[in-house]
């Protein structure tokens, strides 16, 4: 059985689940989780590679083009580093 996702499926999963990783890293906001405790190291770590791991499959198999996948992965990179910067830390 062959199965399809079209670019429209594609770019809809991503950005839920970009959606959940901006929550978790929004959540480690409020609690002021940040560098100095490994639990949100880990969240921002492993969640930002598996993402990236995500959109780089989708960009190889041409379902979204080299510029979404950059801003994908960029738009996660600047919510991390407005996180830093709302409670003074440097990354």
């Amino acid at each position: 059985m062959e199965e399809f996702v079209s670019r429209s499926d594609m770019l809809e999963m991503l950005q839920s689940d970009s959606d959940k990783i901006q929550k978790l890293l929004n959540k480690q906001r409020n609690f002021l989780c940040l560098s100095q405790c490994p639990a949100f190291e880990e969240v921002a770590d492993t969640q930002l590679f598996g993402f990236s791991k995500e959109v780089h499959l989708a960009r190889r198999c041409g379902l979204i083009t080299a510029s979404e996948a950059h801003q994908m992965i960029q738009n996660l990179e600047q919510l991390l580093s407005d996180i830093y910067v709302s409670v003074g830390e440097d990354e």
